[in-house]
């Protein structure tokens, strides 16, 4: 929009008729940054008498962003509560641009009303780590007499940084159970950073109300492996009657790492499916190290309620996993959902002792096992020699798809894929353009042109 059309909103604002200065505002707010010139004169809608006007000029401030900081701080040091209190939304709405307004922010973290004390610990968060000089008003906060003061204040140090650590785990004794989750989800957001809240966050698990316990195993789990002396807390909290606590115990004992191996085993016999996904989902998270966890999910393959899970998670522990490659090759075959691919995926990952499997898939399988078995011999790149004729002969199939994507897999087989020589160059008469380009890479890899 052009500066003379941003002249005409702006005089807009000053109409009599409070629906077309609400309308200018609006569409000042659609502008954007680039209706900047028009900052000080929204900051004066603020304190337009309609509160209409007033809500679209504080959210055009906030869309026109840092431009407005210097104007909203002014607005900050008015008397009228209402007036600051559309300020620090509009700050709030521009977030880490508004650093400037930080120490205006921690003066109305003081406010008597307790709603602006709300908005300003909004506005601090969505600042972030900037903000940093306002942790010890922050932390003050936590011992506000409203809740939703405290609730906002948590929420806000949880995003500022590690400082608040100390505090946030009192709050995790807080008389008010949603204080309480917010300050284990404020845990969880600091992280690994969060390690000394472990023990209190481990406490947090045997709390009363099932949405702490929940959030105090997701907090854990965002700090990872130095939550290790959690997992006997959390292999107990796999048995809690909630089952979204038992979930989240899941998934953090495989963000802690291998010690939770046997716990995550025991888990695929809880009696709900969404427990068992979970915690297959956390042995592939685990990776590598999980490979302890193999033969069960193998059995987890069987299951169709796991079968994409585990074909993912063995995708994960990669080589380790070769022992499933026959439970891979026949959940291959299967054509309904990713359960298919995802085996196709592991049986990549894993590599060599996939191969003669593959092949053999390659030779004899139905067209969707074709194609799936040609994906992850190319997956499987150089150690896929042994696939070298078959994949020659593959250049062959009907499928145009199938085709290229042999052609690619031989080119990533490289020298020692020139048996294969003959077929690519007969491939580069192919009717299909990607057979022919991938016949072209593939023969100047082989020949290392």
């Amino acid at each position: 929009m052009t500066t003379p059309e941003v002249d005409r909103l702006i005089a807009r604002l000053k109409d009599k008729d409070a629906g077309v200065r609400r309308g200018a505002a609006e569409a000042l707010g659609k502008v954007g940054p680039d209706a900047k010139g028009a900052v000080g004169a929204l900051a004066r809608a603020l304190k337009d008498d309609d509160k209409n006007v007033v809500f679209d000029a504080a959210f055009a401030l906030g869309r026109i962003g840092a431009a407005s900081v210097p104007a909203l701080i002014d607005t900050l040091k008015e008397s009228d509560k209402s007036v600051r209190r559309r300020a620090i939304e509009a700050i709030r709405m521009i977030g880490r641009e508004a650093v400037a307004a930080v120490p205006m922010l921690m003066k109305e973290l003081k406010d008597t009303a307790g709603d602006i004390r709300c908005h300003a610990a909004e506005a601090l968060r969505k600042i972030g780590k900037q903000a940093k000089q306002a942790i010890p008003d922050l932390i003050e906060l936590l011992k506000d007499d409203k809740v939703d003061v405290r609730r906002a204040a948590a929420d806000a140090l949880g995003d500022i940084g590690a400082d608040a650590v100390v505090p946030l785990c009192t709050a995790l004794r807080d008389d008010d159970p949603n204080v309480r989750f917010d300050a284990a989800f404020a845990l969880g957001k600091i992280g690994r950073d969060a390690s000394s809240a472990v023990p209190a966050l481990i406490e947090a698990l045997e709390n009363d109300v099932e949405n702490v316990r929940f959030m105090a195993a997701e907090a854990l789990g965002n700090i990872g492996p130095s939550a290790e002396v959690a997992v006997p807390a959390l292999t107990k909290a796999l048995k809690d009657t909630d089952i979204q606590v038992r979930a989240a115990a899941a998934k953090s004992l495989g963000r802690i790492g291998r010690v939770a191996v046997p716990a995550l085993v025991a888990t695929l016999r809880d009696p709900d499916a969404r427990v068992r996904r979970r915690a297959v989902a956390a042995l592939g998270t685990i990776g590598p190290e999980a490979r302890d966890a193999v033969p069960w999910l193998i059995e987890c393959l069987k299951d169709d309620a796991l079968s994409p899970q585990a074909a993912d998670a063995l995708r994960a522990i990669g080589r380790d996993a070769r022992a499933a490659v026959p439970a891979l090759l026949e959940a291959m075959k299967d054509e309904k959902g990713d359960v298919s691919r995802l085996a196709s995926e592991a049986l990549g990952a894993i590599g060599a002792e996939a191969v003669p499997g593959l092949v053999k898939a390659l030779e004899t399988g139905s067209h969707h096992v074709r194609k799936r078995a040609v994906s992850a011999l190319r997956t499987v790149g150089t150690e896929a020699k042994a696939a070298v004729g078959a994949l020659a002969r593959t250049l062959k199939d009907e499928d145009e798809n199938i085709r290229f994507t042999a052609a690619e897999a031989l080119g990533r087989i490289g020298p020692d894929a020139k048996a294969a020589i003959p077929e690519l160059s007969e491939a580069l008469m192919d009717e299909d353009e990607d057979v022919r380009y991938w016949a072209t890479e593939a023969l100047w890899r082989i020949r290392g042109e």
